[in-house]
């Protein structure tokens, strides 16, 4: 049997993983809202930057105190902003309006170096809304990459055959399908790749399950998310 001081030593150690184990925790719940928070908060400053800087040259609410005078200023420039995005919304339903609109889009497309940007831009916002429930990410793909008996997790976004792709065409190996290869953490970069459909698996987990499952770096799998999250809550 274990003496006094072997117990307490066993003590002492259950209660050092139990407090690492809740600062781990914590932390697992703090980055995401902080990061979140900070994004939100960044995108807001930029967004409504231009409003003090023009508040600013015309003296407009000098006599309010400085941080009200900020917030508010901040928040009529973003109303400003939403305001602007639904009347071009409106102009795209106008027959005048559109025609404006292939005007102002025309002449943006004859200017070097933006006309790039501008036409990458539209094919994606053209591509996104066309697509299902807003969702360019068709179904989530198993193939073989970087090595035979290796496999990856990607997202379909297209399928390219003979009749509607050059590519399917030159290759001759039948359908292929334009696949989203996402990096781990980051999903926000990755790898397109066009693979023939035989040499795919289509999964039946969702787009979002599959997100999870990559910036997680494999940790949470489809399905075990409820229990893993029990598991943690529980205390030995």
């Amino acid at each position: 049997m274990p003496n006094k001081a072997e117990k307490k030593t066993a003590a002492k150690k259950k209660h050092f993983q139990f407090f690492r184990n809740m600062i781990v925790t914590g932390i697992l719940v703090a980055v995401p809202i902080f990061l979140s928070l900070w994004v939100a908060w960044y995108l807001y400053s930029r967004l409504t930057g231009w409003g003090l800087t023009l508040a600013d040259s015309l003296g407009l609410m000098s006599e309010l105190p400085p941080f009200w005078r900020t917030q508010i200023i901040r928040v009529l420039a973003l109303i400003a902003i939403l305001a602007f995005l639904f009347f071009l919304g409106v102009l795209t339903k106008i027959t005048l309006g559109r025609k404006v609109i292939e005007k102002a889009q025309a002449l943006l497309l004859k200017v070097p170096l933006v006309n790039f940007i501008y036409s990458t831009c539209k094919q994606i916002g053209d591509t996104i809304m066309s697509s299902k429930k807003g969702n360019m990410f068709q179904q989530v793909v198993l193939f073989e990459y970087p090595r035979k008996g290796c496999w990856a997790i990607g997202f379909m976004t297209n399928e390219n055959t003979p009749e509607n792709s050059e590519a399917a065409r030159k290759l001759g190996k039948g359908d292929l399908i334009s696949v989203f290869m996402p990096t781990t953490p980051n999903p926000t970069s990755g790898f397109l790749m066009l693979i023939p459909r035989s040499e795919c698996i289509m999964l039946e987990m969702s787009v979002s399950d599959a997100m999870r499952l990559i910036v997680s770096c494999g940790a949470i799998l489809p399905g075990s998310e409820e229990e893993s999250g029990e598991k943690s809550g529980d205390v030995e």
